[in-house]
């Protein structure tokens, strides 16, 4: 028989001004939340969330300018390259770089839209 694992509580006082506490008590009200508390604590995990991820997409945004990091990113997709193709076109053509193989796709990705175009424009006739 599982054991439900309790969740560990610390208390502390926290001040907000009367129209934010007014606010979210209206809130509580119309959305029937069980209690102040536990709105709260949802507010400051959602908050929490939120700055992480910021905090993420920020490392991730300084990865653009990170020399190092793009050189090394370069011959990952260069080591990567010859099994990426096959496994795109299943051996059934010789492998080319990369930059060939964008342009390849953004090719067959534009005329498939066109055939796609002219078809959607016929049935609408």
């Amino acid at each position: 028989m599982p054991v439900a694992i309790r969740k560990q509580y610390q208390s502390t006082t926290v001040r907000v001004p009367k129209h934010v506490y007014q606010k979210a008590k209206d809130v509580i009200e119309r959305n029937r939340v069980s209690s102040f508390n536990e709105f709260v604590v949802q507010a400051i995990e959602e908050k929490v969330q939120k700055v992480t991820e910021t905090e993420i997409d920020t490392a991730f945004a300084q990865m653009a300018q990170d020399l190092d990091y793009q050189r090394d990113s370069v011959a990952l997709a260069q080591s990567f390259e010859m099994s990426d193709w096959e496994a795109l076109e299943s051996g059934r053509a010789e492998p080319t770089s990369t930059v060939d193989l964008m342009k390849n796709l953004k090719k067959s990705s534009s005329t498939k839209a066109d055939a796609h175009s002219r078809a959607a424009k016929t049935r609408s006739r």
